[in-house]
């Protein structure tokens, strides 16, 4: 029998740090056209997982270490539930594998794009985390530096606990004073703002995460518990 400790058993064997599980009917009030059901109508429960990003990235005064291990870590993500979904096939449980990217929504003039699911929204309703003023899901052992992907699942599954807790200080404007395109105002992000300093092209072509402040300056951005040794 598949239930959630299985799936949560094969995600740690994949190699991810964080697994939770929510049900369908907590996606209710997603925008039309980016709930699971308008992705797979069969969908009755969503995994997502959490993969770290290395804190040692975010020391770098220079974009290419971040950038590295961000690119590292979302391909082992997307490994990770492509063979899920491969490892579930065979026990006859579909399961259909989200990435963050690439996404079909894309605004030219906002310079705004959504993935066809939102994996940061997916993991506060699996019990992954909240959602900080700088927008991102903050999970209180590993912060914000994680990296997710998702899987759609034609089962019911029992879903975890959402995280109640808060991890921003009332007072707390760090990561909107620190934003150097100003595009944060605690409640969302303007993404062409945020485009405007975050992503740069090199002269030989190749595509860097300049910026990171949002996550780095966070109190709580690399977590609020203390890790296991």
């Amino acid at each position: 029998m598949i239930t959630s400790h299985v799936i949560k058993k094969m995600a740690r064997h994949a190699g991810a740090d964080l697994c939770g599980i929510a049900p369908v009917e907590r996606f209710k009030d997603a925008p039309r056209g980016f709930r699971p059901s308008d992705i797979f109508k069969q969908a009755r429960s969503v995994v997502v997982i959490a993969k770290r990003v290395p804190d040692s990235a975010f020391l770098s005064e220079n974009p290419v270490p971040y950038t590295f291990a961000c690119d590292v870590t979302l391909e082992a993500v997307n490994q990770m539930i492509c063979q899920i979904a491969l490892n579930l096939q065979e026990m006859r449980v579909v399961a259909v594998p989200i990435p963050s990217e690439p996404y079909l929504h894309w605004d030219e003039k906002r310079r705004e794009g959504r993935g066809i699911l939102s994996l940061k929204h997916a993991g506060y309703l699996a019990g992954l985390g909240v959602l900080g003023r700088n927008t991102l899901l903050t999970n209180d052992r590993f912060g914000n530096r994680i990296t997710l992907g998702a899987l759609l699942l034609n089962i019911p599954l029992a879903g975890d606990p959402i995280d109640k807790y808060t991890l921003c200080p009332d007072t707390c404007r760090a990561c909107i004073k620190a934003c150097p395109a100003k595009a944060l105002d605690a409640k969302t992000i303007v993404q062409k703002l945020c485009r405007k300093v975050s992503q740069v092209t090199t002269k030989k072509g190749y595509e860097l995460y300049a910026c990171n402040r949002c996550r780095v300056i966070c109190p709580r951005g690399n977590g609020a518990k203390q890790r296991k040794k």
